[in-house]
């Protein structure tokens, strides 16, 4: 596939065609969703959004990506066109200015390193925030002077003046991760014990300059404050206003994370009226945290083909939080989709298949596989969920 040159006329008249009718359908199936309605089906996802670079082919993908927003744009925008023009699943393409999950760190003083034609990412040899002294004198930060903050504004700015497509925020790492970020993970977790009150200054900074964050985007975008194109992947629009990845949920104790994570969590998710979590992982000994969090709307799991687990939380949590059910294809994707969709409940339920070049050798390819080869084998993944689905449902399940 060809990415460097911008969408014909023509063809953006074809992409946006395709987009009004595949954001109409989605539409009704979220918010079924949403409301925990019995459904035949649920939707799910074989495309995904632009928020990573790894696994991206080296070839195609331009060096100035994370330099030039008209480089970005042209990228994701041929990239989707090719996608929703191949794939009718239940992704809705929008642009997102990605410049890795360090943009929030940045603006605290983490040191960025740009590797070539990769993700940007902090130095790990360096932390900003080290003493006691420095998380006493943390301060809110500035969108518009701080880190990489500037520079995804200007990026969010150039894609809402020159695409028809919806604009995103850029990657949000949520406050238990963003801390992280800022002091390592050895020395967070001995705050917790040695100086709770500092532990809970840290988060309550980083709470605060990220909801100051997304604000400043949705005012770029004009979106409004509780409202979200999507969660990384699913589709979200009035049903929910926000969402974070909380990876290192998964890795604290049920005390520490009720005590130092779910107030700051819930005080971004209800400030934009409600939202997603996202994790990798297991993080079903979160389930009455995730329940006591003000705002959680649904979790966005990577659940690394555990499905038990999901199904374990998906009981615990009943009709109050949805989930996404997301992973990399597993190179024998036929069993896992079958384990998926014979034991969870399809109410409230996105099942999504993060489909990505470096997986593009199911059924025994070469690691090299050719774009024709990945294409083939994403429809492939699309065809069995579609027909597994509709001998479900009894009819055509993307109607």
């Amino acid at each position: 596939m060809e990415i460097l040159h911008p969408l014909t006329q023509a063809e953006r008249d074809d992409f946006q065609q395709l987009f009004e009718q595949r954001l109409a359908k989605v539409k009704a199936k979220t918010d079924d969703v949403f409301t925990f309605k019995e459904v035949a089906a649920p939707p799910y996802i074989v495309n995904s959004s632009m928020y990573w670079i790894f696994g991206l082919d080296t070839d195609t993908l331009p060096a100035d990506y994370c330099q030039d927003p008209a480089a970005m744009t042209n990228f994701q925008e041929q990239t989707y066109y090719d996608q929703i023009k191949s794939i009718d699943d239940d992704f809705v393409p929008y642009l997102v200015p990605w410049l890795g999950t360090i943009v929030a760190a940045s603006a605290f003083g983490c040191k960025i390193e740009y590797p070539y034609k990769a993700d940007p990412t902090a130095n790990p040899r360096y932390y900003p925030v080290v003493t006691h002294e420095d998380i006493e004198n943390l301060q809110v930060i500035d969108p518009e002077k701080d880190g990489l903050m500037p520079t995804v504004l200007d990026f969010l700015r150039y894609m809402k003046a020159n695409s028809f497509l919806p604009v995103g925020i850029t990657d949000f790492q949520g406050p238990l991760t963003t801390a992280n970020q800022l002091m390592g993970y050895d020395k967070l977790i001995y705050l917790m014990f040695d100086r709770p009150d500092l532990m809970h200054r840290l988060m309550h900074i980083v709470t605060e300059s990220l909801i100051l964050w997304v604000k400043m985007q949705k005012e770029v975008i004009g979106e409004p404050m509780n409202e979200c194109i999507a969660d990384q992947q699913v589709y979200l629009g009035k049903n929910a206003g926000i969402w974070f990845s909380d990876d290192d949920a998964v890795l604290m104790s049920p005390e520490t994370y009720r005590e130092f994570v779910v107030p700051y969590n819930s005080r971004i998710l209800t400030e934009f009226g409600g939202g997603v979590v996202h994790y990798c992982g297991n993080a079903t000994h979160h389930a009455d945290s995730f329940l006591a969090m003000e705002g959680l709307k649904a979790l966005n799991i990577f659940n690394l083909y555990n499905i038990p687990s999901v199904v374990e939380l998906q009981q615990q949590l009943g009709d109050k939080v949805a989930l996404f059910v997301c992973d990399f294809t597993p190179v024998d994707y036929e069993a896992y989709f079958d384990e998926m969709l014979s034991t969870l409940s399809y109410r409230g339920l996105v099942i999504c298949s993060q489909f990505s070049p470096t997986v593009g050798l199911l059924k025994g390819g070469r690691y090299d596989a050719t774009q024709r080869e990945m294409r083939s084998t994403r429809k492939a993944i699309y065809e069995y969920l579609r027909t597994r689905l509709e001998h479900q449902a009894g009819r055509p399940v993307d109607q």
